[in-house]
């Protein structure tokens, strides 16, 4: 290719030496005039006269003024050029002295004519650089204007380019030998450039514009066709004028602006084009015509924060209030459904713009750095895809109106049964991170998706769901980007399991991964794995990887290694240079598991030292994994070297927050922390226990994160599952067992599957899902009615066919795990470490929420604090009558208000000692006495009777407010509680954290205070 360029230069460069040679100073100069114009800028005149009227002062064509956007072309831009720069130009054959005739040239052009900044002289001969800058800095000292020099070998170099060799073809007669190799460009476009090149024909025609905005349109979607860009302006010009057709007009005026804007990057001159295309688009009844100026408003909007346009901010927002009252007027008129949806999708759009006037009002710039053109339409998008551009932080016009009009657009498909939904759904989809926290928005996503689904395939939902995961896994939404994950995985899974659905497989499992959730993403990775078919292989040890990574994170490394030994041979005979670490991240990933499973390996001995090194052998990559530990180390000493096992077990519970080798005893042990509680799943290390139990884990992970959006409102405890394998058919057992106040345990039998039968499938499914949603609710908050309508609306999102995807976890273990070693150590030897109580934080999204609990309103907070000022005095008259009067409960009070209580908590407490010290003198011993008690503490206490003040300690009050928590939950925030022994630090912390336990407060008078001292108000 090089050398067909240079092949060209050379035959340009010998026929511009034949030009001198034969004088042709005409063809010369007309030559360098269309290079001025096709590389310098458009806007050239020729600059002749007779001699009588002054003649050409120098200049052999210079350029004119004009408001038109985009005549400086690329090599101007280089020199500094800007659009409305004057510039002469002079050319010459001559071959003597041709600094003196450059510089005659210069003094004649800027003794008189228009006012220029630049000068460009095209010569035939070669100017040295030297002689060159030389020349340069003459006219500048004495002119204060910028020389640029084209000489022979600069001219053939800009005619060897594509895009201008037809003026070396036109002016120098080259041979067709000579024409320069094609860029990158589709051959239709060529030809209609070529056509369009040589036509005369004006142009006057919705068919001219057809053709030729397809043209425009490839040319500013594009880098290679933005050279090109002036040329097609230049011909769709006549368009614009005034006899033409309104529409044709319209439509012509339209591209010109996103031409200049996408292509060009800058609008200042077209401003006129663009009010005069708002402005009748206030008059207009034409939705698409409202559509194509609210296109037109947002890349004004664009362009004013790059400094690209002449509109103010002002002049946007009056522009965008104008056009929505525009399009309210027109929705109340009565029109047609599918003019009603065009006009609500452009609604939504004006109402998303970039509020100008809040944004200033609280002291913002919106500013964007970037220049429209350094990026194709194509490529910005992907870059906001990437994450290489982010969005910024300015307010929307109104943002829950975005919801309201896309409400209305919903409500009215039904009667627009034709009407595409596409770029409604792609615009959900780009402004996801935006909106996804407003109320409506999962509900017009579904409808949405169903309707792309039903018109263009669920491949079409899929892709739409793929773009919001992305867009929100950029912003670390990673909860919510699962969850559309989820959307777009089972869009594609229609029985046949293609690489799309498996690359969304493998994509749920890096999901959970990065939430922490590890048996979760050993499930999807397996899975991934076992729905690979024979057209695409290279995806079968991906998905092992997965597993593999997931299983060496929960220290699980006895599995992990066996896992990546599969996964490596796979790799090194399915994928395609299977060795290139850039192009398969996770090889990477699976050896530095390798790299310190070795290494713990090595120091602890038989039998880990023969399990891991047998593996590595097996998966052929013993020499590869020192390489690899030496490219990692660059021949420093292992840092693994000076320590030993113990400090290892250390340093990795330290990193990963689980033991290595947790796997290789007679008991397995899960443990992870999810939306407050701290899980832990055991189980026996035998074959079917070990499917059991890490199903279990699967589906409780998988549900606990499908759960966190909604808030399931979860004590912040500790639950412990013993899970046990039945027999196949075996009934589901789950019950709590032997809890402690900080723990809660479950014992949980599920059936085992011995067949590929779908309603073992299903039963097994349905057993597990239920046993995980009973551990979940039992150390849930929430009433039962709450609950219900959570788990309702969970099965309706599909948990069910989340939780067991494509196939029981059973299934996708065995496919891979059956002959795997479980056990390494005998019965009753120890996991590795000291003890085994270590867990790794929650993932992001899933820590306990510190947000209002559900039904917690400040309002009714305070309501219920109020009452309590109000009621709680009254039912202990004598008691705090004479409390008050006692000066060691008054230093209690203190010491507890110095400690954060609250005076109605200091109430309660007291209240509870006082009835409690009543009723241990009258235990109840049936029904009727338990009645009685009851009104008893409830009622006023009798006139005349306090209950001594020795009962109120300070002890005696802190075991009260314990006690009263319980009740004063549900009391005040219809709290539920359902662990047999009750964690009353976790109820604690939920009250603090989330209802305003330890906050919440009302203006009240002090009810400690004795009745002769003055009453101060706290």
């Amino acid at each position: 290719m090089s050398n067909l360029v240079e092949q060209t230069k050379a035959e340009i460069r010998f026929a511009l030496n034949q030009l001198a040679a034969r004088n042709g100073q005409h063809e010369f100069e007309t030559l360098a005039r269309m290079l001025a114009r096709a590389t310098v800028t458009r806007n050239i005149l020729p600059a002749t006269g007779p001699v009588a009227a002054g003649g050409d002062q120098g200049r052999d064509f210079e350029t004119f003024h004009t408001e038109m956007a985009g005549q400086t072309q690329r090599l101007g831009h280089k020199l500094g050029m800007r659009d409305r720069d004057g510039v002469g130009f002079t050319c010459t054959l001559q071959q003597e002295d041709i600094g003196s005739k450059i510089r005659g040239d210069v003094d004649k052009i800027l003794a008189d004519g228009t006012k220029v900044r630049f000068v460009l002289a095209y010569c035939e001969v070669n100017i040295p650089v030297a002689r060159r800058h030389e020349l340069q800095r003459q006219v500048r000292t004495k002119h204060a204007v910028r020389l640029e020099i084209f000489d022979g070998t600069a001219i053939a170099e800009l005619l060897a380019h594509h895009a201008t060799f037809w003026i070396a073809e036109t002016y120098l007669n080259l041979p067709a030998r000579a024409l320069p190799p094609p860029p990158d460009r589709p051959g239709w476009y060529e030809a209609d450039l070529a056509r369009w090149r040589a036509t005369t024909e004006p142009v006057v025609s919705w068919g001219h514009y057809v053709d030729l905005t397809g043209c425009l349109r490839y040319a500013y979607h594009t880098r290679e066709g933005r050279e090109d860009i002036p040329f097609w302006l230049e011909k769709l010009a006549p368009l614009l004028d005034d006899d033409a057709p309104e529409l044709l007009r319209h439509a012509a005026r339209h591209q010109s602006i996103i031409a200049h804007h996408l292509g060009l990057g800058s609008m200042h001159p077209i401003d006129h084009l663009t009010a005069a295309e708002l402005d009748a688009a206030l008059n207009s009844n034409d939705p698409n015509v409202i559509a194509d100026a609210t296109v037109v408003l947002l890349l004004t909007c664009a362009a004013s924060a790059r400094g690209e346009t002449s509109h103010t901010a002002d002049q946007i927002m009056a522009w965008n209030r104008t056009l929505r009252a525009r399009i309210d007027e027109l929705l109340a008129s009565g029109l047609n459904p599918g003019e009603v949806c065009s006009l609500l999708e452009s609604l939504a759009a004006l109402r998303m713009q970039p509020d100008l006037d809040q944004s200033a009002a609280e002291g913002h710039i919106y500013q964007v750095a970037d220049a429209t053109t350094d990026f194709t339409l194509g490529e910005r998008l992907q870059a906001i895809a990437e994450n290489g551009l982010q969005p910024i932080a300015v307010p929307s016009v109104d943002r829950s109106g975005v919801i309201e009009a896309f409400a209305r657009l919903a409500e009215t498909l039904p009667s627009a049964p034709l009407y595409p939904v596409e770029h409604a759904s792609r615009f959900l989809s780009l402004h996801a991170p935006l909106l996804i926290d407003e109320p409506q928005w999962d509900a017009l996503v579904d409808v949405f998706d169903s309707r792309l689904a039903a018109s263009m395939g669920d491949a079409a939902a899929a892709d739409k769901a793929l773009d919001r995961a992305s867009a929100l896994f950029k912003v670390g939404r990673k909860l919510d980007g699962l969850r559309h994950l989820h959307r777009a995985r089972l869009s594609l899974f229609n029985g046949e399991a293609g690489s799309r659905l498996i690359e969304a497989t493998l994509a749920t499992a890096e999901a959970y991964q990065q939430l922490r959730l590890y048996s979760a993403a050993k499930y999807y990775g397996l899975v991934a794995s076992a729905l690979t078919q024979q057209d695409n292989p290279e995806l079968y040890p991906q998905g092992l990887f997965k597993a593999a990574a997931a299983d060496y994170h929960q220290g699980n490394w006895v599995s992990s290694t066996q896992l990546n030994r599969v996964a490596l041979v796979a790799h090194g005979l399915l994928a395609e240079q299977a060795l290139d670490f850039d192009r398969h991240p996770w090889l990477g990933a699976s050896l530095f598991e390798l790299t310190n499973t070795r290494a713990l390996a090595d120091k602890l001995g038989t039998p880990y030292k023969d399990l891991v090194d047998d593996a590595i052998t097996e998966a052929g990559v013993s020499v590869l994994l020192d390489s690899f530990i030496e490219g990692v180390n660059h021949n420093r000493p292992l840092w693994w070297d000076r320590l030993d096992a113990d400090e290892l077990v250390t340093h990795v519970v330290k990193q990963l927050g689980r033991p290595p080798f947790g796997d290789a005893g007679s008991q397995r042990r899960i443990r992870f922390r999810c939306v407050g509680v701290t899980w832990t799943v055991e189980f026996r290390n035998q074959d079917q226990d070990v499917a059991v139990g890490e199903r279990f884990a699967a589906t409780l992970q998988i549900t606990l994160a499908h759960l966190a959006h909604a808030d399931p409102a979860l004590l912040p405890t500790s639950a412990t599952v013993l899970v046990t394998a039945g027999a196949p058919g075996t009934d589901l057992t789950i019950e709590q067992v032997q809890s402690a106040p900080t723990e809660t345990r479950f014992r949980c039998v599920l059936a085992t599957i011995d067949s590929r039968d779908s309603e073992a499938y299903r039963n097994a499914a349905q057993q597990t899902l239920a046993a995980a949603t009973s551990v979940i609710v039992t150390v849930s908050t929430l009433p039962n009615d709450h609950w219900k309508l959570l788990l309702d609306q969970a099965f309706e999102q599909n948990l069910p066919s989340i939780a067991t995807f494509a196939m029981p976890y059973d299934i996708a273990f065995h496919n891979v795990a059956r002959h795997n070693r479980l056990r390494l150590n005998p019965d009753d030897e120890p996991p590795l470490g000291d003890d085994d109580t270590a867990c790794p934080d929650a993932g992001p999204g899933l820590e306990f929420p510190s947000t209002p609990g559900p039904r917690y309103t400040l309002a009714n907070s305070h309501s219920e604090v109020r009452f309590k000022y109000e009621d709680l005095p009254r039912r202990m008259r004598p008691t705090l009558a004479a409390l008050r009067q006692t000066p060691a409960f008054a230093d209690t009070v203190a010491s507890l208000r110095e400690r954060g209580w609250l005076d109605w908590q200091i109430l309660l407490a007291t209240h509870c000692v006082a009835k409690n010290a009543r009723l241990q003198f009258r235990s109840p011993h049936s029904q009727e006495d338990l009645e009685a008690a009851r009104e008893l503490f409830l009622a006023p206490e009798p006139e005349g009777a306090p209950v001594p003040p020795r009962f109120f300690s300070l002890s005696a009050l802190e075991q009260a407010l314990d006690v009263t928590l319980p009740a004063s939950a549900s009391a005040m925030w219809k709290i539920s509680l359902r662990q047999h022994s009750l964690d009353i630090d976790a109820i604690r912390q939920v009250l603090i954290t989330r209802y305003g336990w330890g906050s919440d407060d009302v203006e009240h008078e002090d009810p400690f205070q004795p009745a002769s001292a003055t009453r101060q108000t706290r």
